[in-house]
């Protein structure tokens, strides 16, 4: 299944409710797959975050600059995938992941290290 999320410019005032029309023909040619998105986001996440954090099933967000954008979650062997973190986007037309920021990798890797050390035994455990 492939999923479309329309990011439609306009701003929200918070004077109570609105009607929105979106009148929406979308049509354009799309270089990179999901799943080559998906394989190029791992590659980036194994390479600067950790190799226990992944991203899920791409959703095609459709803008200016379209993106395959993924959720990051923390997968641990025999356990499965424990929690989710974040975003990760892939440019849907060069194949190039959005890097993140040193803070963003930071606080991914502290997040991981802190639920992986509640999960798994210590040497002393064992």
């Amino acid at each position: 299944m492939l999923q479309i999320l329309y990011e439609h410019p306009v701003e929200w005032n918070d004077d109570g409710p609105r009607t929105l029309k979106a009148l929406v023909n979308l049509e354009r040619t799309f270089s990179v797959s999901p799943h080559s998105a998906r394989q190029k986001a791992n590659g980036y996440l194994g390479r600067y975050v950790a190799m226990a954090i992944q991203a899920d099933e791409p959703i095609l967000v459709w803008r200016k600059r379209p993106v395959w954008r993924m959720q990051i979650g923390l997968s641990l062997r025999g356990l499965g995938q424990l929690a989710t973190f974040g975003t990760v986007e892939v440019d849907a037309q060069t194949r190039e992941v959005i890097t993140l920021s040193i803070d963003e990798i930071a606080s991914l890797q502290e997040r991981a290290n802190a639920i992986a050390l509640r999960l798994t035994p210590t040497a002393n455990e064992r």
